[in-house]
């Protein structure tokens, strides 16, 4: 399985509002058109955020991009390739996952994509 991922053929979709059973019937479809290998896979919440947020930006209109939001969310996406590398060493992955968190409060806190979200919790 792991030599999919590594392939430079992968996909990658986001389906909302389809129950967990849709894997299934997805796996099913996948099977059928896939011209060798084919697989599904669900991500974990904390991927799946990250690929929405990823998403949200990019539908951001570049005006309402700044370059701190920017230089945020590339810092971010490096932390979370590191985080990926240092998965097997405990403390240097608990350093860089830390760090990665208080980035993205940060990001959050600059972005004007969130702007919204803080008007509504204050």
């Amino acid at each position: 399985m792991a030599e999919i991922y590594e392939r430079g053929d992968v996909s990658l979709y986001a389906i909302a509002g389809v129950p967990r059973s849709f894997k299934k019937k997805l796996q099913d479809f996948v099977d059928e058109e896939a011209k060798k290998d084919g697989a599904v896979h669900r991500v974990d919440d904390e991927l799946a955020e990250w690929m929405l947020a990823r998403l949200r930006d990019e539908k951001l209109p570049r005006k309402k991009r700044t370059p701190a939001s920017r230089a945020l969310w590339r810092a971010y996406s490096a932390l979370s390739a590191a985080r990926y590398y240092l998965e097997d060493e405990s403390e240097e992955e608990e350093q860089v996952r830390e760090l990665r968190a208080r980035v993205e409060e940060l990001w959050r806190e600059v972005s004007p994509m969130f702007e919204a979200d803080a008007e509504e919790e204050a």
